[in-house]
């Protein structure tokens, strides 16, 4: 595998640089109202609204700061999956260097991890001595679709018992 490496928080993380479309650099982010702790909230990117989640609150941990309308981010964006699905990125504090694992360099995590991590995190390598979380972009995706329906639909169900 070929990866994009990144930090957050200080953590070392790699994406498989085929699911990557972009690493931006200083973009604001526009705050979104009633959504996920784990959505920072949205760039336009030449004309698509892209979603910016945090990776730490995607594992269950708490977001360190809110972001607001002048905040500069750096984040990398992960191509749609499918036609018609929503542009995501994740939230980063600094892009890295491309990194080659090898398959068999590929480690399962350990059993101890947490649910949030099991569907994050799809293996640790450890490439010149660093250990690397390699990036389940597929689960991220899926794990944020369905809690956006359900935040959606608890919504409709606040509006629907106002009335």
């Amino acid at each position: 595998m070929r990866g994009l490496s990144f930090i957050i928080e200080d953590e070392l993380y790699t994406a498989d640089v085929t699911s990557v479309m972009k690493v931006i650099r200083n973009m604001a982010v526009t705050s979104v109202p009633a959504v996920s702790e784990s959505v920072i909230g949205i760039i336009n990117l030449k004309g698509m609204v892209v979603t910016i989640l945090c990776l730490p609150a995607l594992l269950g941990y708490k977001r360190k700061e809110k972001y607001g309308e002048s905040d500069l981010v750096n984040a990398v964006i992960f191509k749609p999956l499918t036609d018609g699905s929503d542009q995501m990125g994740l939230l980063i504090d600094s892009p890295g260097e491309l990194i080659d694992i090898d398959d068999d360099e590929i480690q399962a995590l350990p059993l101890n991890v947490s649910y949030e991590e099991k569907n994050t995190i799809s293996g640790l390598s450890n490439v010149d001595g660093r250990l690397y979380r390699i990036i389940d972009i597929i689960s991220i995706v899926n794990r944020f679709s369905e809690s956006s329906s359900v935040t959606a639909q608890n919504k409709q169900q606040e509006e629907h018992d106002e009335e």
